[in-house]
Order: structure tokens, then sequence, then C-alpha cells
């Protein structure tokens, strides 16, 4: 009993310490960083200078002061836009505001100070430039705009990972590409570069996403509670510690404003088109709904985000089918044979059927009666849920956390 209950404090004080540690011992696969350099009117280096890093969504920001190069780094910021204020003594302060920070993304920006009084501020306009010199991967990011905005066939988020150079489904037929008894759910299936489709490396908010059975994902989250995600494509680095693409999504997390919503997507065979090859009645109902919700718990401090997602599926696959004809259920299949005029086609009837065993059939054609049925199976029914939480917990100003202790695979 005594060593149960030291057991037990020794687990809860490991849970201290890894929560409560300035510095993560792991690697944020699903951050960015700010980098740059600050310079004087002269195009000298400026060393000491004050370089604030400040979220616009929670208003959380990270000081650091450059170094005897003038250059300064701002690692680990959770994904979104920033401004960059930089203030040194006898010059004036300068500002870049809307710094977009994607997912495994190294933003630079360089400032240049103007002599002036502290009190005087810059607004410095110019864009960050848009080729990546810091880090040697190749990936294509998805915004949360083209995932919520970009039309989607059951919602599935990994279709967009198609739109990058040298991606798309792979082989047909895998397990992966859902629809199957393995896998009912919907196609995980992606090669980049030619690679199998079981070679990809899922991350959902840095955390291993992989599903090995199949080769797929364990959890499938709707595009409303994707902030962003980015496939990375070649020479990643070695972080990502497996070979093949990297899908690395980061979910939504809470700001100091509340935002949210609810959505009902609907299919049915009242507005689908008919099938050209396979007319007639085509059940098929699907409802996919859900709602999403974030916002503060204390403004600057605490913030909380959640979703909820759920799939009704009703459908039946009619198929034409080949049904016996009534001579043929008495023993007549000679209309399943063909004949010359030189070699009479023969028939050889079973041994219970009265008439002589060989019997030549005239090669005159004749009218053979319809063989073929169509049969619409009784419908398959599928239910599936979806719901995930983040929390974001700030506990000092050098120390930010971000933890997402309300995450779930769902009943997918």
């Amino acid at each position: 009993m005594r060593a149960s209950w030291w057991l037990s404090l020794v687990v809860l004080l490991l849970c201290c310490l890894f929560l409560f540690s300035p510095s993560p011992s792991f690697a944020q696969v699903d951050r960015g960083g700010i980098i740059g350099l600050v310079t004087d009117p002269a195009g000298a280096r400026v060393s000491g200078a004050q370089v604030t890093v400040s979220n616009l969504a929670t208003n959380q920001s990270i000081a650091v002061t450059t170094d005897e190069k003038g250059q300064y780094a701002a690692d680990l910021l959770r994904i979104g836009t920033y401004s960059v204020t930089v203030e040194k003594p006898g010059f004036q302060r300068a500002v870049q505001s809307s710094v977009e920070v994607g997912v495994n993304q190294i933003a630079r920006v360089d400032i240049a100070l103007s002599v002036g009084s502290a009190t005087e501020s810059v607004q410095v306009t110019a864009a960050p430039p848009l080729l990546q010199t810091e880090a040697s991967s190749l990936g294509t990011i998805e915004t949360e705009r083209r995932i919520s905005e970009l039309p989607l066939n059951g919602r599935n988020f990994i279709q967009l990972a198609y739109l990058g150079p040298g991606a798309n489904g792979g082989q047909t037929g895998t397990n992966v590409s859902g629809g199957v008894f393995e896998n009912e759910r919907a196609n995980e299936a992606v090669s980049v570069n030619g690679l199998r489709v079981s070679n990809n490396n899922f991350l959902l908010n840095g955390v291993d996403n992989n599903e090995f059975g199949l080769g797929g994902v364990v959890v499938l989250p709707p595009p409303d509670a994707i902030q962003e995600f980015r496939t990375e494509e070649n020479s990643m680095s070695a972080e990502f510690g497996r070979g093949g693409a990297a899908v690395n999504v980061v979910l939504k997390s809470g700001t100091n404003q509340i935002h949210g919503g609810a959505y009902e997507f609907i299919r049915n065979d009242k507005l689908d088109a008919v099938n050209y090859f396979n007319q007639g009645k085509q059940p098929f109902k699907r409802n996919q709904f859900g709602a999403f919700l974030g916002g503060p718990i204390k403004k600057n401090r605490t913030f909380i985000f959640g979703d909820y997602e759920g799939s009704r599926l009703r459908e039946s696959n009619p198929f034409i089918s080949t049904v016996p004809t009534n001579a043929e259920r008495a023993g007549d299949f000679s209309d399943r044979l063909t004949a010359t005029p030189s070699r009479p086609a023969r028939l050889r009837f079973p041994p219970t059927h009265s008439t002589p065993e060989r019997f030549s059939i005239p090669s005159a054609p004749t009218t053979t009666p319809v063989r073929r049925r169509r049969r619409v199976p009784p419908q398959s029914h599928q239910q599936h849920e979806h719901y995930s939480g983040r929390f974001h917990q700030r506990y000092r100003p050098e120390c930010c956390k971000f933890l997402s202790p309300g995450e779930s695979p769902g009943i997918n």
C-alpha cells in the first residue's frame, strides 16, 4: 500500500514538472518563429535593442534582445499574426505589424531604425520576404481561409493536400483509401513524389497521429477545427523522425475574442444528378453537422476551444446482375452459344434431361429474352462522431505552453 502511494506521488511530481517546465524537452513542429536583423540608418548593426513580438489575437508577447551582431530570434511561436516592435535609446521606436507565422515556418523581419526620440514611432510597412531562406524543407501550407472555404466532398481536409506539387491520391483500392470493411471513414490516402500512401507521417499539434495498421490517421478533424496544416514534401528536418511526406495539422485555439459557428451539410438523392450508367432509384442521404466555439477564460492568459461534428450516412448501392431466363431454368442454354453455318453449335444437357444427349442448334439468329436485372440492396447506415478541445494557459511571461488535454480521437 505504501509503495503504491509513493509511486502515485512520483507520477504526480513528474507531471507537474512537465507542465510547469519553462522550456519544453521535445521538438515543437507545430510552431513557428520570427528572426531578423536590426540596423541603424548607416546600415550598421544595432546590439542590445529590445524586440517585442506580440500575438495580435491573444495579446501575449515575448521580449528578446539583439545580440552583438544585431540579430534576434523569437522561437516556438504559436501560429498566427504577430507584430514586431523594436526599441533602443537614441532611436525611434519601429513597429512592423501583421507578420504571418505559419506552422513550422520561420518568418524573417529585418528592421532599420531611425535616429530620434523613443517617444516617436515609425510604422514599417515592408512585407517580409516570400522566399524562405532559413530552412531547407519544401512544403505547402493550407491556411484557415482555404480550408474552410474551398469545397470538399465529405469535408475531408486531406483532399487539400493534393493541391501541393507532386501530391495525389496514390494507388486506388488500398485500405487507407476508405470505404472498405477495415476503414469505413473518408479517404486518407496521399502520395507525395511517388511514395506509397503508407509512408507518410501525420502529426496533430506536434503529436504523432499515425494509425500503423492501415497507414492512415488516428484523428481526422473536421475542417472548421483546423487552423492550418502544412505538407512537408521534401528535405524536412530530422525532428519529424520518419521518412516520406509529413502532414502537420494544427487545431484552432481560443483568443481574446469569442468566435464560433454551427453548420450542417446535406446531400441526398433528391439533389443529386442521375447516374447515366445506373439509372433508377439510388437511395443516398448524408448529413454532416457540428459546431465550434473558442474564447478566453481569462483574457491575455487562459483560452479554450472546442468542436464537435457528427455524420449520418444512409445509402444503398444498386447494381446490375445477370439472372437466368425461363429456358435456362428448364435446362436449355442454347441462347448462350454461337453457331456458324459450317459448324452448328451443340449443347450438352444434364444427365437428368429426357431429351437426346446432343442436338444441333440452327445458325439463324434468335431473339434472346432480357437477362439483366437491377437490384437495390437494403440501405447501410454509418454513424461517426468527432469531438476535440484545446486548452491554452500562459503561466508566466517567460513561459508559455500550449496544452491539449481534451483532444479525443472520437468515434470515426
